[in-house]
């Protein structure tokens, strides 16, 4: 397999000027900029960049795919809108780090597998589906930090339950993810039954209605109202938000402190142990609703059967490949049905039968000896 490293970067609350899509073009020969992205794509060779500083200077989402087993996200979100304290519960050594610039917050989510992909995947079209993400962690949903920390616990649990990762806060309504976040369970290969395990103690929630603007607006300051007129005259991203988190403080509201649920922590071994024993319930089910299905197919299939007879030794005189494939399968059918009613040495015979008249058709020999009775 050859080398596949791709990087995407997305600029969201301002575009590029043209001297930095110049700059940015410079780094690689393999660069396709544009004002609000810039991918690069590698197989072979290594990026000449840095990715963290580019975005903190740039951009302010970036996503990064190596096909040996790497996933890196990244956000770049304002200091105005969010509190550190939000994500120190969800950091973890080497693969998910918060760090911070002038005026913004970096979130560095590095997922390394090191048994490699299970199904690796070309990297384009993924970055878009999970950027409403970031809007989501400005607005104080931590969902993605609870499941980034969730995929990289198996290379962090040991034997000892001294060495087994205590979960951090578990925010609201992780049993009802949304398409981007499972996007980003489906990207990073999430086991769905962990994700169930873990959103056993979520708390479902609506979030709050805003304040009534007409309410709360006349009690900003005059300094207020200059400010929030002059950052939306300067075309500044996200005035809105900071607009509606002043107004639920004056409203009594505290805009600053995610909600998570007040359950007792679990350790990581023992959402393992759920999350096994609702796959172990799942797939019973799934067998059931499968041979359910079967028996409604045989049902239907018996007042059939001499018809499905005729067919088959109709298709077994074309001496074509693909009828016999066909009189194969419809025999797997025929002998499934006897089999519910019973009647197996009955179909036996039959096959045996067949397979006396048609000795020597070899290819047809190995697909009616493909049929156990």
């Amino acid at each position: 397999m050859s080398e596949y490293q791709y990087y995407e970067f997305q600029a969201l609350d301002r575009p590029l000027t043209l001297k930095e899509q110049e700059t940015l073009q410079a780094l690689s020969s393999r660069a396709h900029i544009t004002p609000n992205r810039a991918t690069f794509l590698y197989n072979y060779g290594d990026f000449r960049g840095d990715p963290e500083a580019l975005l903190a200077k740039y951009f302010d989402a970036m996503l990064y795919i190596a096909n040996w087993g790497t996933w890196q996200i990244m956000f770049r979100l304002p200091k105005a809108l969010v509190e550190r304290s939000w994500f120190e519960p969800y950091e973890v050594e080497d693969a998910i780090a918060v760090s911070t610039t002038a005026h913004h917050l970096i979130l560095n989510i590095e997922i390394r597998e090191e048994g490699g992909m299970v199904g690796w995947v070309e990297g384009e079209g993924w970055l878009p589906r999970l950027l409403p993400l970031r809007d989501d962690l400005l607005a104080g949903d931590l969902r993605l930090l609870y499941l980034a920390w969730l995929r990289v616990c198996p290379n962090l649990a040991g034997v000892d339950l001294e060495e087994d990762p205590l979960e951090p806060p578990v925010p609201p309504n992780l049993g009802k993810l949304t398409p981007p976040l499972k996007t980003f369970v489906e990207l990073v290969e999430l086991d769905n039954d962990l994700v169930a395990a873990a959103a056993e103690a979520s708390p479902s929630h609506r979030s709050a209605p805003a304040p009534r603007l007409e309410e709360w607006l006349p009690k900003l300051t005059e300094a207020e109202r200059q400010k929030f007129l002059l950052k939306l005259v300067r075309r500044e991203p996200h005035v809105d938000l900071q607009l509606i988190n002043r107004l639920k403080e004056l409203a009594g509201a505290n805009p600053s402190m995610p909600l998570a649920s007040e359950q007792e922590r679990r350790r990581f071994a023992e959402l393992v142990a759920i999350a096994d024993d609702m796959a172990t319930k799942r797939k019973q089910k799934d067998r059931a609703a499968a041979k359910k299905q079967r028996i409604k197919e045989l049902e239907a299939l018996a007042p059939k059967a001499a018809h499905t007879w005729d067919r088959v030794l109709y298709l077994i005189q074309v001496k074509q490949a693909y009828a016999y494939d066909e009189a194969t399968q419809l025999l797997r059918d025929l002998r499934d049905l006897a089999e519910h009613q019973g009647q197996l040495p009955s179909f036996s015979q039959r096959l045996d039968r067949l397979k006396a008249d048609y000795s020597n058709r070899p290819a047809l020999m190995k697909r009616l000896r493909s049929i156990k009775t």
